[in-house]
């Protein structure tokens, strides 16, 4: 990837398209018999409440050998929509790196990009530096609007298209590099506090798992950056993010007018799941105890000092369940309480991965920088021990398994706390 110049709403062009006569290309015949294929993935709703599509373009690893220590190879795309407007982008594959071993396996070059209902133009292509051999294959996108859209103003302020970064975790969870931000909002007749509790980590029973964990990050982090992106009006609005194992806050952000990743992604080295201190794993016992701890000093806090305010509270969870011999019991309070409470619970659903994966599908590929597609079942459903210990504040839960779940259950939300 290399810098890009424009502005999303109007287009973004790659330097690299200038050096090399791609225009003539489109119109003229290929110039390269290498064996490769492109394909446009349907576009599908991401957790981050925007419609993705992938480009791969796959590439026999017999022809990158051939050509092994002959300058670069390059895959370019560029995305054409109905205006007339352009992005641009392209990955390279260093020759002088190639291994005599990928011989047997194809390479897979994807680029992802976000994207509105409309018709597109995509051209792809592969270059070889040294010889300037190319090929060019071009394919049609239709994208259709999302069918009985809850929120159908989200996408008003988006650009067409928005090209996806590769990244490493937690970025590639994130995605801080995209700058286009939905258009939610919600206004409430009377004082509000919302505070959005989102807990990190998996039950007591996956706590040592780096891949469940992976997978609660995965659907957890772009669901808090959505929540971020509310205009909330007068709303007062912070953000805790839980590490239950531990029992401690890991991160937090008062006043919250968008997520302040900078600082948030740094607390997240902190949920090492193969990493627990010995004073944690004593006290595994009151793990229950303090989340209950946290959620009472939430709703007692929007009671406090300055005007009152009615509680809200948003919790964000994959299903839990306690070690053994703890002692859980339902949420306790000091006197009746007008708090609203929220849980939607995660199931973590097919993945789709905006940075390096490895797990291959089909023939044998490898894949130089990428993006990844699976759909094999990385969570074992489990009986939720969470949702018995709100009973007593009557929360209104939200199963969630997909981003159509999620974006009915965030339209429910908004509308209930508009109510207040």
């Amino acid at each position: 990837m290399v810098a890009q110049s424009g502005s999303a709403q109007t287009g973004l062009t790659d330097p690299i398209f200038s050096q090399i006569p791609f225009d003539q290309w489109l119109s003229g015949s290929d110039q390269s018999r290498m064996h490769w294929n492109a394909r446009v993935s349907e576009p599908t709703l991401s957790s981050h409440q925007r419609l993705v599509t992938r480009v791969d373009v796959e590439v026999d690893g017999a022809e990158l050998v051939r050509r092994r220590g002959k300058g670069q190879f390059l895959a370019l795309v560029q995305v054409n929509d109905e205006r007339g407007r352009v992005w641009q982008s392209h990955q390279e594959v260093d020759l002088e790196h190639v291994e005599e071993g990928m011989k047997a396996n194809n390479v897979v070059i994807s680029q992802f990009f976000f994207v509105l209902p409309g018709e597109y133009s995509i051209s792809i292509a592969i270059f070889a530096s040294a010889t300037a051999e190319h090929s060019v294959i071009k394919r049609k996108l239709h994208v259709s609007p999302l069918k009985n859209d809850p929120l159908p103003g989200a996408w008003s302020d988006l650009p067409a298209v928005e090209l996806v970064v590769p990244e490493m975790p937690p970025d590639s969870w994130y995605l801080p590099s995209i700058q286009g931000k939905l258009r939610l909002a919600v206004e409430t007749h009377e004082p509000v506090h919302v505070d959005l509790v989102v807990n990190l980590t998996p039950s007591d029973l996956l706590a040592g798992s780096n891949r469940v964990q992976n997978r609660n990050l995965e659907v957890l982090l772009p669901t808090t950056k959505v929540l971020s992106q509310v205009d909330w009006g007068e709303t007062t609005v912070n953000l805790a993010w839980l590490d239950l194992s531990r029992r401690r806050v890991t991160y937090r952000q008062d006043n919250i007018h968008g997520l302040d990743w900078s600082k948030a992604a740094g607390s997240l080295s902190e949920l090492n799941p193969g990493i627990v201190d010995v004073k944690s794993l004593e006290k595994r016992q009151y793990t229950a105890e303090f989340f209950l701890d946290e959620i009472r000093r939430r709703i007692a806090a929007a009671k406090g000092s300055g005007p009152r305010r009615t509680p809200v509270v948003i919790i964000l969870s994959s299903s839990v369940r306690f070690e053994s011999g703890q002692e859980i019991h339902p949420i306790a309070l000091d006197g009746p309480t007008d708090a609203r409470v929220f849980y939607i619970r995660y199931q973590p659903p097919p993945r789709i991965i905006f940075g390096p994966s490895a797990a291959p599908t089909g023939r044998q590929r490898r894949r130089l920088p990428d993006g990844g597609l699976s759909t094999r079942p990385d969570f074992v459903a489990q009986t939720d021990q969470l949702e018995p210990l709100l009973k007593p504040l009557e929360p209104r839960l939200f199963e969630v398994t997909t981003p159509e779940q999620f974006r009915k259950a965030l339209a429910t939300i908004l509308a209930e706390i508009a109510k207040l």
